[in-house]
């Protein structure tokens, strides 16, 4: 349907961050290992009584607008580690588009549905250009047909595949070496 689209991808794209003594790369791993994304919770800015797993469906050619290398001591909330996979695969396991509201404007949403909530207040909240989707609760990677492993550097794949659970690694399509992408892109 969006084949001539540009802007559309048929991606999402989940990044991570560093994680209290944990660089981005080290949290990367650790999903990896464990097979599983965790939800968020209210630190996260998930609202009501579930948590979400929270995704971009940027194209890979703009990430590099909200995320950052690790070493660059930037106001991006995201580093380039993550985990992008296919958005049908995705959608069929729960994932969906937010919806981007004053909180005033939400009382109509369904609480077991609030972590679809995202606040937007005209010129003074705008997340809209995450272009965010969210998962309800974990999402479980080896229920995935496959996923691929964003890093900054390419010199970082085999640490990262010696942290992947063997179930993971039956799921991994390829590699995205970010630095190399950024300059092409």
């Amino acid at each position: 349907m969006h084949e001539h689209r540009g802007d559309i991808v048929n991606s999402l794209v989940h990044l991570t961050r560093e994680k209290e003594d944990n660089s981005a790369l080290e949290v990367l791993c650790q999903i990896l290992s464990d097979g599983e994304l965790i939800g968020s919770r209210k630190k996260g800015f998930i609202k009501g009584p579930n948590s979400a797993v929270c995704f971009t469906e940027t194209p890979l050619s703009s990430l590099k607008h909200f995320a950052t290398k690790s070493e660059q001591k930037e106001d991006a909330r995201y580093r380039f580690y993550g985990i992008a996979l296919n958005k049908e695969g995705a959608f069929k396991l729960g994932a969906r588009p937010v919806i981007y509201l004053p909180d005033n404007e939400g009382d109509w949403i369904p609480k077991e549905q609030k972590w679809r909530h995202v606040r937007y207040e005209y010129d003074k909240v705008d997340w809209t250009h995450e272009r965010e989707w969210r998962k309800k609760g974990n999402l479980d990677l080896t229920k995935l047909v496959g996923i691929y492993i964003i890093c900054w550097h390419s010199n970082e794949i085999e640490q990262i595949k010696k942290s992947m659970s063997k179930e993971v690694a039956k799921k991994v399509r390829g590699f995205l070496p970010m630095l190399h992408l950024n300059m092409m892109l």
